[in-house]
């Protein structure tokens, strides 16, 4: 009640100033496991701007990913991916690589992951970034989340440009609901905030839909 009252709290806050955005995330992400250690993961996301610096409703861009992850050690995996971005009427390419690994304490898992990414675009130069996640998962009921119900996931991720030495923070709140063995789905807030070390803060809002589907 507390942090949902914050959230609030901020919204107003950010949304009383010109340079804060709102919008919606869905995504949709598929995974199918090929062998005892490893998996191929495959998402869509689309954004959608609600409102921006004036009010309006536009497709701002959308994403498609291919993701090959393999475990090391029980708590520990590699991610290699790529993900193809339509945004206005560019295309841009984008690879990646990730270090996981996950604490399990009790009730609580709290997972790390590091990443570093390129960016490929016609007649542009490859502009590169890394970033860094830390996550926490909670189920509502009981020590591990069953089928039927329902966990909080809370996120902080922190984003640093190579190219504009810009830092972005992200701050995520969701809540969960494990509907069957082989399916979730997850909603709540993404607030992304950027530019302020060059004092040009921008404030995003984006409410974020994410259905996960298993193949096993």
């Amino acid at each position: 009640m507390v942090l949902m009252s914050a959230f609030l709290f901020c919204f107003v806050k950010m949304f009383s100033q010109s340079d804060a955005f709102l919008g919606f995330l869905p995504k949709g992400v598929v995974s199918k496991k090929i062998n005892a250690t490893s998996k191929w993961v495959n998402s869509l996301e689309s954004r959608t701007v609600v409102r921006d610096n004036e009010y309006l409703f536009s497709q701002s861009l959308v994403d498609i990913s291919s993701i090959y992850s393999t475990k090391t050690f029980e708590n520990q995996s590699f991610n290699f991916g790529y993900i193809l971005r339509f945004r206005n009427f560019e295309t841009i390419h984008r690879t990646f690589q990730h270090y996981n690994f996950v604490n399990n304490y009790s009730s609580l898992n709290v997972g790390h992951r590091f990443a570093f990414e390129q960016f490929y675009q016609t007649n542009k130069k490859t502009t590169y970034r890394t970033r860094y996640r830390v996550s926490a998962v909670k189920p509502l009921n009981g020590e591990r989340v069953d089928v039927k119900e329902l966990y909080f996931k809370l996120g902080n991720e922190y984003l640093y440009d190579f190219k504009d030495a810009d830092l972005e923070v992200r701050v995520t709140p969701y809540i969960g609901y494990q509907a069957t063995k082989y399916d979730k789905i997850e909603f709540g807030i993404d607030y992304r905030i950027s530019n302020f070390i060059n004092n040009s803060s921008e404030n995003q809002f984006w409410f974020r839909t994410t259905w996960y589907i298993s193949l096993d």
